[in-house]
């Protein structure tokens, strides 16, 4: 006989509605999911999990996913199960960009790079520092007016970035596995709460063992090789909407950062931003 379903939450992504149910033994993974998502409406892609005799089963939309032994195992696959079902819904809408993004004095950096790159590094310390974080792994943008909204779901800290951050809260048990644990963005970000923003620059992190801060602005081609590079999907779209939101994107300033600890690039990378606005004032009043 199944367990009545105890715990119950509606949340959204974007505009992407989800419903979460879950058993007893599942409480603590169905309330830790997506924490800092705003509450969603009814009638959205519905995830439900449950335990079961060999373990745990978490079934989306009706269909039921590989057995988890462990609250570890089932918290990483709801949470790409969820991460999945948003993006499938987003991209015929979005450009889902594989970055972090910041948002500073109401203007959103997009930091673009590949796995390791040093995106989640960047993004906390820039966080840290004054900024909101969005997202540190999916940047979807409006292909119209190049604004970037709020995705967050948890940051995945290896404990080299845990150390450099500083204090943190910690983790539940099935949160923490070998070097790395989640938390919620808003567990690192010392900036308001984040909110929508337009896309002002373009950050491509470096990090490297042992590199010396660096920070060198980079042309467009270098951004839209980047950027087509890290693209989760360009056919949802359109091929022609996808291009053209690229091809504005690389038209924004961009710069290309080297670090050891991304804390040590701070001054470089606000430095630079200030510059840019400063620029943007100037050829405004100008204008």
């Amino acid at each position: 006989m199944a367990l009545a379903k105890t715990g119950h939450r509606l949340l959204r992504l974007v505009d992407v509605d989800i419903e979460l149910s879950w058993d007893a033994d599942l409480q603590a993974v169905g309330e830790s999911l997506f924490v800092d998502a705003p509450m969603g409406n009814p009638g959205g892609h519905h995830l439900e999990l449950r335990r079961t005799a060999d373990g745990y089963l978490l079934e989306s939309a009706g269909v039921a996913g590989p057995g988890c032994r462990t609250l570890g195992e089932v918290f990483q696959e709801a949470e790409m199960t969820i991460t999945e079902a948003a993006l499938d819904s987003l991209r015929h809408r979005y450009l889902p960009v594989h970055g972090a993004v910041v948002a500073h004095q109401g203007v959103g950096l997009l930091i673009i790079g590949a796995h390791d790159a040093g995106k989640t590094s960047l993004g906390c310390a820039l966080a840290r520092s004054g900024a909101s974080l969005l997202s540190d792994e999916i940047a979807p943008v409006e292909p119209v007016d190049l604004v970037v909204s709020p995705f967050p779901r948890d940051l995945i800290l290896h404990a080299g970035t845990c150390r450099s951050l500083g204090r943190l809260q910690p983790s539940p048990g099935f949160k923490c596995f070998d070097g790395y644990r989640y938390l919620p963005p808003s567990a690192v970000s010392a900036g308001p709460p984040p909110a929508a923003v337009a896309v002002g620059g373009l950050l491509f992190p470096a990090r490297e063992p042992g590199a010396r801060p660096a920070l060198h602005p980079q042309n467009p081609a270098h951004s839209a090789r980047v950027l087509l590079e890290q693209c989760f999907d360009l056919e949802g779209l359109g091929g022609e909407r996808a291009i053209d939101c690229v091809s504005r994107l690389v038209q924004l300033p961009a710069a290309a950062v080297a670090f050891n600890s991304a804390m040590d690039v701070l001054e470089l990378v606000w430095r630079w931003w200030e510059q840019q606005v400063d620029s943007e004032v100037e050829v405004g009043a100008v204008g």
